[in-house]
């Protein structure tokens, strides 16, 4: 049955969660409808500007026009300007201002208009006869003759009108003034909304006479709507909105806008609101936790003490608490436990290797494994219902490894051996977590080749005991066993604490020594070495070296008898 505590503790959490969940649903929906309004404003807002802007510049082009064609001798006069070399023009208009009364220069109408307005940027005059072109701008106010038609030209904010005659109701000829659309881009930036967009204004003939993109929009993206507007498509882009908007001067504004920018805009207005939703349920959470923190900690403690104790620190206990509760049963049972654990392997570890079998299975008919199954299973189950599967893994880890030492079998297979040394890498991990990797690969072909058992375990423990160094955050260890033909290569790499040559040289001299094994009192890289050859006589080697990057490296093979 699970503990009351973490009941309402995984309740109080649901319900925060939920609060808050919801909360911030609620404020991402306002901000997604907020964003709609200011679309719509921003359309508002949109058409105004262009509607003041186009009315202002076609009043402009407009008088402009009909002072052209106010007066029939300007035509005739615009055709003779048209028609003639500047000299001889100016000599015509000499003479008619003599005849007539009236002067009508036009270079000097043309630098007169630029003067007066200041925000137009060019003046084009076409006559209905006349194949050339007449082309102004501020820097050559006098203006020029060109020979290129222009009538597919698309300037940005040109107004074009007709020049008609009043007395014969003729076109003569169109008049396209360009304003400098500066002042109104800047206007256009200004609005957020206005970034995924692209502006199209166009007369009432379907002529464009304004683009505007925002700054959200890409360069193809760009040139996929000016080709759509020209080809009258506009309406078939794919995941594209158009808005379009009719201006009183009868010209049409079309709002053509990406939905996926837009998402990606709004994805950048509501994230703040996630993240700031995610932080609040994990300041609630936490504060949850702490109010139950003596609860936490308890059992914090019960870990950490199992997984020291797994690592090596016999003599370390779990803290009773107190109170009578559930985890003061517990940590009673545990310190029991442990207890007989520490005498039982510190009578093993004092054994001499020269009788080690015939001591182990004489303390093996001392120790009830069944007892201490059944404890470490009670743990184990016990932490499972504290909702601590940490500590339930521990448990089961150290349970292995128990049992593992109270099998007094002669022999293992390598995937054995491993499975054994993977559980004793394991439980220092758990005491350093982020300070601890390690990486065992076996091939499958030599899973089941024999060997004595505990030939692997001393070298891990070995560089445990002898060459980590747990202040550091990138202590690793490396186990590879793989055959090559009928020889078996295992290799043990770690980048603890490196040796010298000379260190190096003694370590394998003194390996070799048979001699010695009297002098030793703990299982070590000697007892492997010798075992290991007693097994597999002379195909079995040892060595130990240090690679370029100063890791230590322990290398044995043999050969296999069952292969």
């Amino acid at each position: 049955m699970k503990s009351s505590f973490i009941w309402l503790i995984n309740l109080y959490t649901g319900v925060l969660t939920v609060t808050v969940v919801l909360m911030t649903a609620f404020l991402i929906w306002s901000n997604i409808r907020n964003y709609n309004s200011e679309v719509l404003q921003a359309e508002s807002t949109i058409t105004t500007e262009l509607s003041n802007s186009v009315s202002q510049n076609l009043q402009t082009t407009q008088q402009f026009a009909n002072q052209l064609v106010a007066n029939p001798e300007t035509i005739e006069n615009l055709n003779q300007y048209f028609s003639h070399s500047l000299m001889d023009y100016s000599d015509y208009a000499t003479d008619r201002t003599i005849s007539s009364g009236n002067y009508f220069f036009w270079p000097n109408e043309s630098r007169l208009f630029l003067m007066m307005h200041p925000q137009v940027s060019k003046l084009k005059l076409q006559l209905a006869n006349q194949k050339s072109v007449f082309i102004a701008t501020p820097a050559k106010p006098g203006g020029q003759i060109s020979t290129k038609r222009t009538n597919n030209e698309q300037d940005p904010f040109a107004i074009t009108v007709p020049l008609i005659n009043q007395y014969t109701l003729s076109t003569d000829g169109t008049l396209s003034i360009t304003y400098n659309s500066q002042d109104l881009r800047k206007q256009l930036d200004q609005i957020k909304t206005v970034r995924p967009m692209q502006l199209f204004m166009q007369t009432t003939q379907n002529k464009s006479v304004f683009y505007y993109a925002g700054q959200s929009v890409s360069k193809q993206e760009q040139k996929r709507a000016k080709k759509a507007i020209t080809r009258d498509q506009i309406n078939q882009l794919k995941d594209y909105q158009v808005a379009q908007k009719s201006l009183p001067s009868g010209y049409t504004v079309m709002m053509v806008t990406n939905q996926h920018r837009v998402k990606q805009m709004i994805f950048k207005r509501i994230l703040p609101l996630m993240m700031g939703g995610l932080l609040f349920l994990i300041i609630l959470s936490s504060g949850l936790h702490f109010i139950f923190r003596r609860y936490q900690r308890q059992l914090k403690k019960i870990v950490d003490t199992v997984s020291h104790f797994g690592a090596g620190d016999l003599s370390t206990r779990v803290e009773v608490v107190s109170e009578q509760t559930d985890l003061k049963v517990l940590a009673e049972g545990i310190n029991n436990m442990l207890e007989e654990i520490h005498e039982y392997v510190y009578t093993i570890y004092q054994l001499r290797i020269s009788n080690q079998e015939s001591n182990m299975r004489a303390l093996q008919a001392q120790i009830n494994p069944h007892f201490m199954s059944n404890t470490l299973e009670y743990i184990r189950m016990a932490a499972l219902d504290a909702n601590q599967p940490e500590l339930a893994k521990v448990v089961y880890s150290f349970a292995a490894l128990l049992r593992n030492n109270t099998d007094f079998s002669a022999q293992a297979t390598l995937k054995e051996e491993l499975s054994f040394v993977e559980k004793y890498i394991y439980l220092y991990q758990v005491r350093f977590p982020d300070r601890l990797a390690y990486q065992i690969k076996i091939a499958a072909d030599v899973a089941d080749i024999k060997l004595p058992k505990f030939s692997l375990q001393p070298i891990v423990e070995n560089y445990f005991v002898h060459g980590v160094d747990f202040t550091r955050l990138n202590n690793a260890l490396s186990i590879k066993v793989w055959q090559v033909g009928t020889q078996v290569n295992v290799v043990v790499i770690n980048n603890g604490k490196t040796l010298t040559v000379n260190q190096v040289a003694k370590i394998n001299r003194e390996m070799r020594e048979s001699n010695n094994v009297e002098k030793r009192t703990s299982i070590g890289l000697q007892n492997v070495y010798l075992r290991m050859k007693a097994y597999f006589g002379d195909s079995f080697d040892m060595t130990i070296g240090i690679e370029n990057d100063g890791c230590v490296k322990v290398a044995m093979h043999f050969t296999n008898v069952e292969g």
